[in-house]
């Protein structure tokens, strides 16, 4: 999981700038600024959005917002870059509880599920509003999310190569295994029926035999190859 951390700290980085030096209170207030704006740019959107509206949500009067960002941009860019950096944390400890490759492919496909589950609100907004960050914001943005990927493709390729099979492009097996999921947010409109346990096994069985793999008791030419004096 280093590749992870290194990538993300590795990223090109954004400073937004304070008028205090104090860390704790901008990072309380900065939490607060990034949860009444996910619920603003949800409701209308980041251009008919305001920073009246985000400071009447986060109950902070327009010049104390200004001593903590400069701009609305500046609000989008902490909403963005937090969410996907938490989401990579989120996903890095999940997989950290599994040392078998093979097994941690299913884990993985459900744990990205499940916190795409988990997290539909801002999945939402970071798809709906990214695209509006300036380049040096989306350069750092993207950056992490292509950290994200590059881990997975390591995940994919240690577990093929364990199981003995050839995957044939694992960087488009990645993109493939970190945005499907993202279906549960994008298309929950016609998902909502479906019960959540239900939902996320589909979706990791589906990665899991899609990417090449057999599933537990299922037969099949795809199975792991045994150990050196493991009996099979």
């Amino acid at each position: 999981m280093h590749k992870l951390r290194k990538a993300v700290a590795e990223s090109p980085l954004r400073t937004v700038k304070a008028n205090t030096k104090d860390l704790p209170l901008v990072r309380e207030r900065r939490d607060r600024l990034i949860a009444a704006a996910i619920e603003v740019f949800k409701d209308k959107g980041f251009h008919a959005a305001t920073t009246r509206d985000i400071g009447r949500r986060a109950h902070m009067t327009q010049g104390t917002i200004y001593n903590y960002v400069s701009s609305k941009e500046d609000i989008l860019y902490l909403v963005c870059d937090r969410l996907v950096s938490e989401y990579q944390e989120e996903t890095t400890r999940a997989l950290e509880t599994v040392a078998d490759p093979l097994e941690r492919v299913r884990s993985a496909a459900r744990s990205v599920a499940r916190i795409m589950y988990e997290h539909q609100e801002e999945i939402l907004v970071i798809y709906q509003n990214t695209y509006l960050l300036d380049s040096r914001s989306m350069q750092v943005i993207l950056a992490r999310v292509q950290g994200f990927v590059l881990m997975f493709e390591k995940l994919l390729t240690d577990a093929a190569r364990e199981a003995g099979i050839t995957m044939r492009n694992s960087s488009l097996a990645a993109h493939i295994f970190t945005f499907m999921p993202t279906m549960i947010a994008l298309r929950r409109w016609g998902l909502r029926s479906i019960p959540q346990e239900e939902m996320l096994d589909g979706i990791a069985d589906f990665l899991v035999r899609g990417m090449g793999f057999a599933l537990e008791g299922e037969g099949g030419a795809v199975r792991r190859k045994a150990r050196p004096g493991e009996r099979r």
